[in-house]
Parts: structure tokens; sequence; C-alpha cells
């Protein structure tokens, strides 16, 4: 490992939790309560996953016409179901914690930079609670924590502000190409490690066993 490594971010949630699949379940729920007719399944939803934030996928990929009020009705459903189905399966990625508690070892500090809301990660905390406690974390970000979305890379440089690091001095990992672009525009070095879901292409080289990766640098 680079003894110059200081932090790991960890980006998107699907970093830590395989989630896709729960979301996409959860979203289709939303939206027979709500009453619109639509449906996404596994292949248009891995489609819309180059797109990120979940309010942008319903505006674009729903019904034509819904306003800014329906949208956040819908998505506050899709979050609540997100909060009951996730406690019904094992989805926590078992390199994160093998990364996790080897950097907390090593007194490597750890992030959470997420664009995600505060619903969610409260959700998520829950299921990790007894295997890693989220106060751990030296940062978790949420979508309240920057006013542009991934790829644009501002809520990276935030969190390096907000902990006291460097990009240099940093790796950070994303689950999805769009969202690998947000740490790579900061100038810190990203590891691309797929969920499920992602979507991808060969000009970036993923990787499957994050252990090895890491400890190559």
């Amino acid at each position: 490992m680079d003894k110059n490594l200081k932090g790991v971010f960890f980006g998107s949630i699907g970093t830590i939790a395989e989630t896709s699949e729960i979301q996409r379940r959860s979203y289709n729920l939303a939206f027979k309560k709500f009453g619109i007719d639509c449906y996404w399944n596994v292949a248009n939803y891995c489609n819309m996953l180059s797109t990120p934030g979940g309010k942008e996928r319903i505006k674009d990929h729903t019904v034509q016409d819904l306003s800014s009020k329906d949208i956040e009705t819908i998505h506050s459903y899709k979050e609540d179901y997100f909060s009951q189905l996730i406690k019904e399966e094992d989805i926590i990625r078992g390199q994160f914690l093998e990364v996790f508690h080897h950097c907390k070892a090593s007194e490597i500090k750890l992030g959470l930079v997420t664009t995600t809301s505060k619903t969610n990660i409260d959700s998520l905390s829950k299921i990790f609670n007894a295997k890693v406690n989220f106060s751990d974390f030296d940062i978790i970000t949420t979508n309240t924590d920057c006013n542009n979305p991934k790829p644009d890379p501002e809520v990276y440089k935030k969190a390096l502000t907000s902990v006291g690091l460097k990009p240099e001095e940093t790796l950070a990992i994303e689950d999805t190409q769009v969202n690998f672009h947000a740490p790579n525009a900061a100038k810190i070095k990203t590891i691309l490690f797929p969920g499920e879901y992602s979507n991808y292409d060969q000009t970036i080289k993923p990787t499957f066993d994050l252990m090895n990766e890491i400890f190559q640098l």
C-alpha cells in the first residue's frame, strides 16, 4: 500500500452495499402507490444508472408533465420502501468491510462521499450497525452538501477540505462510470468497483478485488 495514502473515500452507496435491485423495486412500488403507469425492468434501470440522481430519473423516465411536487412525493415514497426492503436482505459488500477495518487499524481517514439523501444514509447505517458504526467515518456527505451533483467534483473537493487532505494523499472508490469522473476531476486517484447493475466501457478498467487493488498501489 502507498505509504502516502492518508484517506480513502467511498463514493456512492453502491460501493458499500448492493442496493440497485432494492432501489429498482422501491421505485416501482412508489409508482404504483402514486398511481402512475410506469414500471422499470432490470435492463432499463441499468441504463438509467448512467444518469445520477433518483429525482432526475423519475423526471426523465416515467410520465410526462410531472410537477416538482409530484417528483418529490414519488421519491419520498421510494425512500420509505427502500428503508423497509433493505432490512430483508444481506446487501453489505464484503470487500468494503475489509477495506474499512484495515483503514481504521492503519489510521487512514475514511469518507462516505455520496450525494444521496440523509434518509438513505440513516437507513443503511441501521443495517450496518453490527459490522460498521457509521460514526467511525471521518466524513459522510449527502445531497445537501453540494449544489452540483456528480459527475461534478464539487462534493469531493469539499470532502478533501473538510478532513484536511490533499488529492494526492487520497484514494476514491466509485461504482459507476459516470460517478467515477467526479473524484477523477478532483485529481484524486480513483478505482471503479462496479456493482451488479453498473454499466461501464473499457475506457476505465474496473476492479473486482478491492483489497488487492489497494495493496498494489
